[in-house]
């Protein structure tokens, strides 16, 4: 039941107290005491009071009904209440009904934007009205003047606690939920303090089932920044999941853990066997086994694509920010699902990384080939052959002349968001660490059927026949045509991955805007601003965009090329990841707690 539909039953349920309890214009019987108590009077059947259960007998809509008479004996002999009643009672039901008939519900959403592809868009219908207030905003477009709804109002189903800070996404599959957290929440009393930490709980009730516990890493904050947790979201498929942690290992769990009486292998030495307690199938120490470096935290989202799973390693820089440690360790690889065994890796961009690398890979199908995408910590985007790791095409997502600089004080950027794959082309944003602040981005729409160097222009800075780009939005506006301010960045560093959706693109930056973009043309028709830092991407689905921002509130926008707000969601605290749907069921993890929301 929808939100309104919920304040009309309510209505309707006060009406029919009124009437039955007053008797419904009749004169009250009195009720007689005797030695056994309170006499029972036997209602009439034509009197029985009727109910949202009650079988009734098909009437008229009583919107046609005629208006209520001067005289209210002839009004009771006209109209019965109990029958207006009836009838509003049948209404809601068969508007329900037809709802509910309509409504499409999708299933699980078992990793990191649902699939390979990464669009963070979902098919759901049938729910987003219950995020709409029930008074019209006057200027939608006027973000100042949108209500502010608190989560308490909504129809939670279950709510959970997640670590003292969160930036895993929930991933929901097989019955379960799957977020990546920090230890705050100790939910193993043998393990304290600071810990990486991925949750498992029932997807129904919100019970608590299993948690895959990893120690930081002796080196600190350069390899393993305090407090982060595991960051990565899983993939699952079936009864496994594979998940990279805060400790630079590519993991495949069994998703029953323990509680199936069995530890599952090759690998059998956990430390913790309980039944609350991760069962691990292997695991590759990237950092051990392959040399990797990585800077402040290990954060791939794991792709899976046949036989084998792909993992951005996060290899950097080092604490001053000066060397790279291991310039020679491979950046992405690709690795056996079902033994660990490596099949291939690359180091590209070897020892042009400017920071870290903290994308993770996606994948789309060009004329029969599958490609994997790697943001790299260059700033370049490259396509790869998935089977083999052959180097198809690269694109260079800065302008030639830009520049990095320590702190985010220069114009050249990497990248974190994740790309984007739809209609055999790929859409993807540049960006920096949040620490280093705002700063000019660019966004790119490219296309994935060419092979070589695609980039805009060649390394001598000359405009490239060969080039890729569709459209590209950025750098700055110095003529306010786009903004409206002449000098203003067009774009902005963004962590964000973007949604796809009806011919439209929905892009988030670090700033707290929201761009919407024409998907064929690159015309942008809107900017939003949240007026708070957006870490998180964006979730569309049935008519909305939702995105959740570091005050921890969600906007909730209707899509098309009109900026329309609806609402804002007020939460208790950030949000630094972004909305799940998966069977019917919205969830949505802030700094330190998991929600499961009803969409009805």
């Amino acid at each position: 039941m929808n939100y309104r539909n919920f304040q009309k039953w309510q209505a309707l349920i006060v009406l029919v107290a009124v009437f039955f309890w007053a008797g419904c214009g009749q004169t009250p019987q009195p009720v007689t005491t005797g030695p056994e108590g309170p006499a029972t009077i036997e209602t009439p059947e034509s009197e029985q009071p009727i109910t949202a259960e009650t079988e009734l007998p098909p009437v008229d809509d009583p919107l046609d009904a005629p208006a209520m008479a001067e005289d209210p004996t002839e009004d009771i002999a006209q109209t019965d209440p109990a029958d207006q009643v009836r009838d509003e009672l049948q209404e809601v039901a068969a508007v329900e009904d037809a709802e509910e008939v309509d409504r499409v519900i999708t299933g699980d959403w078992p990793c990191w934007g649902g699939d390979g592809a990464r669009n963070m868009a979902n098919a759901t219908t049938g729910f987003a009205d219950i995020f709409t207030p029930n008074t019209p905003v006057e200027d939608p477009s006027r973000l100042s003047r949108i209500p502010e709804i608190s989560i308490d109002d909504f129809n939670i189903l279950w709510q959970m606690p997640l670590g003292s800070q969160t930036y895993g996404n929930p991933v929901v599959a097989g019955g379960k939920v799957y977020v990546g957290t920090n230890n705050g929440g100790e939910y193993r009393p043998q393990h304290v303090g600071d810990r990486g930490v991925l949750l498992c709980f029932d997807e129904k009730t919100g019970e608590f089932l299993w948690q895959l516990t990893r120690e930081k890493l002796p080196q600190g904050r350069v390899n393993d920044w305090p407090e982060q947790g595991i960051c990565s979201a899983p993939w699952v498929e079936g009864n496994r999941l594979w998940v990279v942690t805060n400790r630079c290992e590519l993991m495949c769990l069994d998703t029953e853990g323990f509680r199936d009486g069995t530890n599952d292998g090759p690998y059998t030495d956990e430390v913790d066997t309980d039944l609350e307690d991760a069962d691990i199938i292997w695991v590759l120490d990237m950092m051990d086994e392959l040399g990797v470096f990585p800077h402040n935290l290990a954060t791939s989202s794991p792709l899976v694509h046949g036989d084998l799973v792909y993992v951005l390693t996060s290899n950097g820089v080092d604490e001053a920010h000066l060397e790279l440690p291991s310039p020679r360790a491979p950046s992405i690889i690709a690795v056996n699902k079902h033994t660990g065994e490596l099949v291939w890796e690359d180091n590209t961009p070897f020892d042009r990384i400017l920071h870290g690398q903290w994308s993770s890979p996606s994948l789309g199908v060009v004329d029969g080939q599958a490609q994997v995408y790697m943001a790299a910590g260059d700033g370049w985007l490259y396509a790869l052959d998935a089977e083999t790791g052959e180097h198809l095409w690269r694109f260079d997502l800065n302008p030639k002349d830009s520049r990095y600089e320590l702190g985010g004080r220069g114009t050249r950027n990497y990248i974190i968001a994740t790309p984007v794959f739809y209609e055999n082309s790929v859409v993807l944003a540049v960006g920096q660490d949040p620490e280093h602040g705002e700063g000019i981005g660019h966004i790119y729409r490219i296309d994935a059927t060419k092979r070589g160097d695609v980039s805009p222009v060649t390394e001598d800075n000359q405009p490239n026949p060969n080039s890729a780009q569709i459209w590209h939005l950025g750098g700055i506006d110095q003529d306010g045509s786009m903004t409206g301010e002449p000098g203003m960045e067009a774009f902005r560093r963004t962590l964000s991955t973007v949604a796809i959706h009806e011919g439209l693109v929905y892009a988030p930056d670090l700033s707290g805007r929201i761009h919407c973009i024409d998907f064929e043309t690159g015309r942008r028709y809107y900017e939003a601003d949240v007026m708070a830092a957006i870490w998180g991407s964006p979730m569309v689905a049935d008519g909305k965009v939702f995105i959740g921002n570091e005050d921890g509130l969600i906007s909730v926008f209707n899509t098309g090329k009109e900026l329309k707000m609806a609402s804002m969601i007020e939460f208790p605290s950030s949000i630094y990841s972004t909305p799940t749907i998966a069977n019917g069921v919205m969830f949505v993890s802030d700094r330190s707690q998991l929600y499961a929301i009803g969409t009805r």
